[in-house]
């Protein structure tokens, strides 16, 4: 993969960065600070999960409008 798509033009970002040799991935989250954060994987499968859920019962997602609590 290429420097490129690890560039965050929109942030926040997900990054995957994996390593075919050893077979190995990360997951980072990169905020509008510049600031990376390694992510554990199962807690993006538990959010993953959670937002199929509350899709399917017919939940959106918040806006700027709606964030402002």
């Amino acid at each position: 993969m290429g420097l490129a798509e690890y560039e965050c033009n929109d942030p926040p970002c997900i990054h995957v960065v994996s390593d075919e040799r050893r077979r190995v991935f990360a997951v980072f989250v990169e905020d509008w600070d510049g600031n990376i954060l390694p992510v554990p994987s199962n807690e993006l499968e538990k959010a993953a999960r959670r937002l199929r859920e509350l899709a399917r019962r017919g939940f959106r997602e918040a806006g700027p409008n709606d964030l402002s609590y």
